[in-house]
């Protein structure tokens, strides 16, 4: 399965002035979704869904939409896949210090900064879901089709 997807995924779960701080836009709650259409390459515009637990939580944002991290107090990934383009970007901060940056495009590496996480050859994608997994504990990688996301208006 081909993905075009970006989003955020942070371990723990902020408070929705936080989530609002992140994204530069007051949060309006519209509906819940299904994972499959929050992953849909064809989205509602200037909305993005969320996925919480006790622990984290995942955003998808819309594709290209990159956001400034830096300052987030926790642990913080923000990533984008865009498999038709063969262009992958990572990021991830911890406590403001950035511990991780990797983009790849078309076969170029324009910026590889901080080490491990990524490894060559392994499917960005798939390392995405383990790190949800991960950081949401709610058995992410054999449930994630029967999630429910809220879809909120930026």
């Amino acid at each position: 399965m081909e993905f075009n997807i970006a989003g955020i995924l942070i371990k723990r779960k902020p408070v929705e002035t936080s989530l609002e701080s992140i994204l530069g836009n007051k949060l309006t709650f519209c509906r819940e979704i299904d994972f499959e259409e929050a992953t849909s390459s064809y989205r509602d515009e200037n909305t993005v869904d969320i996925l919480q637990t006790q622990t984290g939580t995942l955003i998808i944002t819309e594709l290209g939409q990159v956001y400034d991290i830096s300052n987030f107090d926790g642990e913080i990934i923000q990533f984008m896949i865009s498999d038709i383009s063969d262009t992958y970007y990572f990021e991830k901060y911890i406590n403001g210090n950035l511990d991780r940056k990797y983009i790849y495009s078309q076969g170029e590496i324009p910026e590889n900064k901080g080490k491990g996480i990524i490894k060559e050859d392994e499917d960005m994608m798939d390392l995405i879901w383990e790190l949800t997994d991960v950081y949401l504990q709610n058995n992410f990688l054999k449930t994630m089709f029967e999630k429910r996301f809220k879809r909120y208006k930026l």
